[in-house]
């Protein structure tokens, strides 16, 4: 009866320490599924600063392809102006130069009554006003068109 007992008593002890060796592994276990859900969260709010950072560069991207066009356009628009500019002061000369020209002509007491000369001088004056009006007209317009490119591209 006496070796039953003993050998009920190691029995119960190891009992015991397989009780606590049962929840010291359930502790462990718990601890890892904590940490494991930890880190799930962990990723996904990793992944999602992630997906919000790669939106951002690519709006980024886009908005300095479109700054490139817009500086482009504006680039093409200045080389109108200055185009057209050249085009007003090379009409402005020719059209002073006319004048000039038409003055000097010696004036008749008679009738008035033009040499052809005068007349040809007359028709080609007015014939560069009016490309000189046209041109002024087209120029204001590019001019509008720049300064709206650029006050978009500054927006």
């Amino acid at each position: 009866e006496a070796g039953l007992r003993a050998e009920a008593a190691a029995l119960a002890r190891r009992l015991q320490e397989l009780e606590r060796r049962h929840e010291k592994t359930c502790e462990e276990v718990f601890r890892v599924q904590r940490q494991a859900l930890f880190m799930k969260s962990e990723r996904q709010a990793a992944e999602d600063r992630l997906g919000a950072a790669q939106k951002q560069l690519e709006q980024a991207q886009d908005e300095a392809r479109r700054l490139r066009e817009l500086h482009g356009h504006a680039e093409d628009a200045a080389r109108l102006v200055r185009d057209r500019d050249r085009k007003i002061t090379e009409l402005s000369k020719e059209v002073f130069r006319l004048k000039e020209a038409l003055n000097a002509l010696p004036e008749s007491g008679g009738p008035p009554q033009s040499p052809p000369n005068t007349a040809a001088l007359q028709a080609r004056i007015k014939a560069l006003e009016e490309k000189l009006e046209e041109t002024e007209t087209r120029h204001s317009k590019v001019v509008t068109l720049y300064r709206s490119h650029l006050l978009y591209a500054v927006q």
